[in-house]
């Protein structure tokens, strides 16, 4: 059977990684598209990386809807498994942030997460482990009511406004804003702000803006779920 070949138009650590694990199931790298069956590239993917793809390519990506729909692709952001994985390892590189920047223990620590999505529920489980105090804002009463099963502390938005003072990291998940200008004033001086979610949505100048963190900090760990999340969809080709 013929080994699938592949290239990388625009190459980053994770994606140097992926590579490499990728070469370990089958996969024949190429030095030039034009060899290639498959284009791999950087998630999210934006339409200006898309030179050198053609209608020969099957385009290995994130967020491709904006392809050509005769273009055959690998969309990493429609597989719940490499979804589930990639928040997972988001929230281990924030939680990395978290722990460096905060001047406190971390079990002295009152932090919020706004949003109850895949990150969120990871990072509020690797916080909650550290015996944070952690309160997690989810915006329908079915997640409050899951958080508290679970054994978290769950606030509604109503509630969240009266609460900010206490704070002393306060961590966006949610891809549009929740707090106010108004809000943002009330917060502790020196919270930490931290922003995991698209574009800046967290109020006030001192946010820390923390996209993109599995490829940044973990790029080994992002290479390999990658990898075995391409050759799950190759096993056939491998």
């Amino acid at each position: 059977m013929k080994q699938p070949t592949m290239y990388i138009p625009l190459p980053t650590p994770a994606l140097s990684a992926a590579a490499r694990h990728l070469k370990g199931y089958g996969v024949t790298f190429t030095e030039a598209a034009e060899d290639a069956e498959y284009l791999l590239y950087p998630a999210p993917t934006k339409l200006e990386m898309l030179p050198e793809c053609t209608m020969d390519h099957t385009v290995i990506g994130g967020g491709l809807d904006f392809l050509n729909e005769r273009i055959s692709r690998i969309d990493l952001f429609r597989d719940p498994g490499y979804l589930a994985a990639n928040a997972a390892i988001t929230a281990e590189a924030a939680l990395g942030l978290i722990l460096q920047a905060l001047r406190r223990e971390i079990t002295q620590a009152n932090i919020l997460i706004l949003g109850w999505g895949r990150i969120g529920k990871c990072l509020t489980h690797q916080l909650h482990h550290l015996n944070a105090r952690v309160t997690v804002y989810a915006r329908r009463e079915s997640d409050r009511s899951l958080l508290r099963a679970l054994g978290y502390r769950p606030i509604s938005r109503s509630d969240m406004g009266k609460t900010l003072g206490r704070y002393h990291c306060i961590v966006n998940t949610v891809p549009a804003p929740v707090l106010t200008e108004d809000e943002g004033r009330t917060i502790r001086p020196g919270c930490i702000r931290l922003e995991l979610a698209s574009g800046i949505r967290l109020p006030g100048n001192d946010v820390t803006v923390a996209h993109g963190l599995p490829g940044k900090c973990k790029p080994e760990a992002s290479g390999a779920l990658i990898a075995r999340t391409v050759a799950g969809y190759l096993g056939g080709s491998l």
